[in-house]
């Protein structure tokens, strides 16, 4: 009869989903999916340790440990040893959040509190390592921060500048330029891309650059934002290059050179050499943004992406002296995150699942996430009444609606303060507002 109870327990223990087995251990749960990484509670680190609520499975790389029922990874969580009758009906007793039937076999207080002792040891210890890696990341970060100022440092005004292809780039790209202090130009930037044998970084090329700074709040420069630029390559105007893959490295091929010819176009469709950005950005991005022309301090700001599009609108309005000109780097940090639910499905694009059948591309929605960080976004000026939002039109439009959307959400003032108008401006259909700019100046 007793084994029969404790039968019955550990079934019932067995019937229990993962998903319910999380939420008794309080895991975390990923906003959208089914797959739910995290630190693991055992073992520490920061993605090591995920659960499927779909697949029912979990699994910890760190421990080399995984299962499809909740009472092993309860186990884990726990340290409890389900090889041994007590750690399983331990296992089995979180699971099920009562308490093993008198029938059956516990931990003794001895090995109860030796295994307790190994948990905090072990947490304490875990909590060490990730401040460690936050410390290191703190400074990694602040490095970066620290070689993007030493990059704006060397470069000089673009409006006044000796090297003149930062105002030349401009004229090409927007027909004009700002007669502000924020844009700047360096006569040889370094470009780097990939290592030498002994695992430095590889300068690729250094040439003339546009370099933008990004501010946070209070106007402190957190990152640089660089546009290498060749006028020799129209439309565009910045320099092509290309850079060896894993598979161009294991075809034995060489590092392309800038000057050389462009690799072969067989070779870069068969990804052994890849076409790499002309623009990149050193620190931090995250919530800050460029500065084009006029002062934050403004009451009307006007921004989108790039750089380009703020110029040539600002041209096109005569840079008003009430307004700060803005570029937010990209369209992630001008909008900040959706909110999950806010997802749909694109009316027209579609790919193939992993079956090769056609699905519609997902799009993140029109709506700001929940409980989102100040810094997920750029910035605005709290006296900012007036904040117009550049779309890009050149770039798919139903994602950019939807971003655009979310930006002027995000950017909202809170109930109860006074509305923001937050027009969206959008150009001609497939263009830019750098091209209209040229185009009109033309």
């Amino acid at each position: 009869m007793s084994d029969d109870v404790i039968k019955l327990f550990v079934e019932d223990a067995r019937a229990v989903s993962i998903e319910d087995t999380a939420k008794i251990l309080n895991l975390k749960f990923s906003a959208r999916g089914h797959e739910h990484p995290q630190p693991c509670p055992n073992c520490g680190g920061t993605d090591t340790f995920a659960f499927n609520t779909k697949k029912e499975k979990w699994n910890c790389r760190a421990g080399g440990i995984g299962g499809n029922d909740g009472i092993g990874m309860a186990a884990h969580c726990a340290d409890l040893d389900v090889r041994r009758r007590d750690g399983l009906l331990e296992a089995c007793s979180i699971v099920l959040d009562r308490d093993i039937p008198d029938e059956g076999e516990r931990e003794s207080d001895q090995d109860r509190a030796a295994r307790l002792q190994r948990l905090e040891e072990r947490r304490q210890q875990n909590e060490a390592d990730a401040a460690a890696r936050a410390d290191s990341q703190a400074d990694f970060r602040e490095k970066e921060r620290a070689k993007a100022r030493g990059i704006i440092k060397a470069s000089s005004v673009l409006v006044d500048a000796a090297p003149p292809q930062g105002r030349y780039y401009l004229r090409y790209r927007c027909n004009g330029f700002p007669d502000a202090s924020w844009l700047r130009v360096g006569a040889n930037v370094p470009y780097w891309h990939g290592q030498d044998e002994r695992g430095a970084p590889l300068e690729l090329f250094s040439g003339p650059a546009m370099v933008a700074p990004f501010i946070g709040p209070g106007l402190v420069e957190i990152g640089c934002h660089i546009t290498w630029i060749d006028l020799n390559e129209p439309p565009k105007f910045r320099p092509k290059l290309f850079g060896l893959t894993k598979d161009g490295i294991a075809a034995g091929l060489v590092e392309w050179a800038f000057g050389d010819a462009p690799p072969p176009d067989v070779d870069v469709a068969d990804g052994l050499y890849e076409p790499l950005p002309a623009k990149k950005m050193r620190g931090s991005k995250k919530g800050g943004l460029i500065p084009i022309g006029g002062h934050p301090e403004a009451r009307r700001w006007v921004g989108g992406e790039g750089i380009e599009n703020g110029v040539a609108f600002g041209l096109w309005e005569g840079w008003r002296q009430d307004t700060f000109y803005f570029a937010a780097g990209d369209l992630g940090n001008l909008s900040g995150p959706a909110e999950p639910s806010s997802r749909f499905a694109h009316p027209m694009l579609k790919k193939p699942d992993a079956k090769g059948i056609a699905r519609a591309v997902m799009i993140a929605g029109p709506k700001p996430k929940r409980d989102q960080q100040a810094d997920d976004a750029m910035w605005i000026g709290d006296q900012v009444d007036e904040l117009v939002l550049l779309a890009d039109g050149d770039s798919e439009p139903v994602m950019t609606a939807a971003a655009m959307a979310r930006a002027r959400a995000r950017h909202q003032r809170p109930e109860g303060q006074p509305r923001r108008l937050i027009p969206i401006v959008w150009p001609r259909a497939g263009y830019d507002f750098s091209r209209m700019a040229v185009e009109a100046g033309e």
